[in-house]
């Protein structure tokens, strides 16, 4: 099994996860800065030797932030806190770009719309009812009809 040489902590598997987040508005698109989010258990070379040697990426400098509990609400007689983590702000030797955003079409929102709809046309009633376009066209097939038969 590899050990890390540098950390305090030796990294057999890692089961800590570091969250790659995107930076702030002042920094551009395409940089050599990365944000992570991390537990705060995790100290400037435990960041470092995690990246290295996990991801093989040449580290440069990181520089961390411990970013307090901030108040999300309140719940009935509680308060709600969100947890604190560190903020690790890592300079690597390469530049990086973030990827495009997906299109909704290929990356299945259509998909979770059309089953949403599906399940509260389910709820209605007991049977799976046709969507409005099948219900308009059915509708105009016996208003033709009607007037057929009026003529006759």
């Amino acid at each position: 099994m590899p050990v890390v040489k540098e950390g305090l902590k030796k990294l057999y598997f890692p089961s800590t996860v570091l969250k790659l987040v995107r930076n702030g508005p002042n920094v551009p698109a395409v940089s050599n800065t990365l944000t992570f989010r991390v537990p705060p258990s995790m100290n400037k070379f435990d960041i470092k030797s995690y990246l290295s040697n996990i991801y093989k990426i040449n580290v440069l400098t990181v520089r961390t932030a411990n970013m307090p509990a901030k108040l999300a609400g309140y719940g009935g007689n509680t308060i709600l806190k969100r947890q604190k983590f560190k903020k690790a702000i890592v300079t690597i030797d390469e530049e990086f770009k973030w990827p495009d955003a997906p299109d909704s079409a290929t990356f299945g929102i259509q998909d979770a719309v059309n089953e949403r709809s599906r399940m509260l046309n389910r709820l209605k009633g007991w049977r799976m009812r046709p969507s409005h376009d099948i219900q308009a066209a059915k509708a105009a097939e016996a208003a033709e009809a009607a007037a057929k038969d009026a003529k006759a």
